[in-house]
C-alpha cells in the first residue's frame, strides 16, 4: 500500500535554492528543462517492510552533461529529505480493515474467487532509525553512460565540484563544494557488468537506463538479461515491431535483508556473470 507520494521538479527546486538564485547557468541551462522524478513510500501489509521507490527521467542531450549531474544531485538530495520524513512516520493502524482487489478481479494474498482461503493477517509496520536504513530503489532513464558524472555520483555517494561533466558552469554549492548523498547505492545490473545496451538505434548503442538499490537493505535475487543476439541480427534497432520504445525494459527482483543478517550471499547469475568478467 502507498503511504505517501511526491513529485520532484528539478527546475523549480533548482531556482528556489538560495545558493543558486544568482547563477546564470541555472536560468539558461537547468530551468528550461522539464524533467521530473516521482517518489512513493510503500508498505507491505503482510511483512510490515517499508520501501521508497523513485522513478526519474534525466535530460537527454549529451551537450548538457552538467544539467544531468545537477538533476541527479537534486534527485538524491530530495530523496534524502523525503526519506528523513518517511522514516519518522508512525506505524500504519487498522491494516486489518483495509481491503484490496486487483483491476482484473483477482483476489490479493493468493485468494481465488469461490474459495474459502482466508487472507494472511497483516503484521505491524517495521520501524527505521534513519533515512539511510530505509530500503530504496531508484529506477529510470538517466540518459547517462556508466563513465558519466551521474553514474559516479550515484555509485560512490559523492562527486567532486571539479568533475569534467560540470565544465566551468556555476551551480551554487554543487560547483563550490561538490555533491554527496547518504545512500549506499549500487546498479542492479553491475552484478553482471551492466547490459550491453539499453538504448539501441542506428546512430547510438549504449547503456542509459538503470535500477539502483540500497545495498544495506536490499539484495538482488534476479535480473532480466540481454536481448537475444540472433534477434539483433534481424533488426536495425529500437523501436521496432516488437519493441515500442527506443529504450529496453529492465527488470530486477529484490529481497529485503533481515535486520539481524550480517552476511548475505548475492544471487549467482551464472554464465552471464562469467561472460561479463572476461
Amino acid at each position: 500500500m502507498c503511504l505517501d507520494k511526491q513529485l520532484i521538479d528539478f527546475r523549480n527546486t533548482a531556482i528556489n535554492r538560495p545558493d543558486m538564485k544568482s547563477e546564470h547557468d541555472i536560468f539558461n541551462r537547468v530551468m528550461p528543462r522539464d524533467d521530473i522524478a516521482v517518489a512513493a513510500f510503500l508498505e507491505n501489509r503482510l511483512t510490515g517492510a517499508r520501501l521508497v521507490v523513485a522513478n526519474v527521467h534525466i535530460y537527454w542531450d549529451p551537450k548538457f552533461k552538467d544539467v544531468k549531474v545537477v538533476q541527479a544531485a537534486i534527485l538524491v538530495e530530495q530523496l534524502n529529505k523525503l526519506a528523513d520524513k518517511w522514516a519518522d512516520l508512525p506505524p500504519t493502524s487498522d491494516k486489518d480493515k483495509l481491503t484490496y482487489k486487483y483491476e482484473n478481479g483477482d483476489q490479493p494474498d493468493g485468494q481465488v474467487d469461490g474459495q474459502d482461503d482466508s487472507p494472511q493477517e497483516p503484521v505491524p509496520s517495521q520501524s527505521y532509525p534513519n533515512a539511510s536504513a530505509l530500503p530504496l530503489v531508484i529506477c529510470g532513464d538517466f540518459n547517462s553512460l556508466p563513465n558519466s558524472g551521474v553514474y559516479d555520483l550515484l555509485a560512490h555517494g559523492s562527486l567532486s565540484h571539479l568533475h569534467e561533466d560540470l565544465g566551468n558552469r556555476k551551480y551554487g554549492d554543487f560547483t563550490r563544494e561538490g555533491m554527496t548523498h547518504s545512500f549506499t547505492l549500487r546498479s542492479s545490473y553491475s552484478h553482471i557488468g551492466e547490459l550491453k545496451f539499453t538504448n539501441y538505434t542506428p546512430t547510438f548503442v549504449g547503456v542509459l537506463d538503470y535500477i539502483w538499490y540500497a545495498t544495506n537493505a536490499l539484495q538482488v535475487t534476479g535480473l532480466l538479461g540481454d536481448v537475444d543476439a540472433e534477434y539483433l541480427q534481424r533488426v536495425p534497432g529500437f523501436p521496432n515491431w516488437h519493441f515500442p520504445s527506443d529504450h529496453l525494459p529492465l527488470l530486477a527482483e529484490f529481497a529485503v535483508k533481515s535486520r539481524k543478517e550480517k552476511k548475505v550471499v548475492e544471487a549467482d547469475f551464472g554464465p552471464q556473470r562469467e561472460r561479463r568478467q572476461q
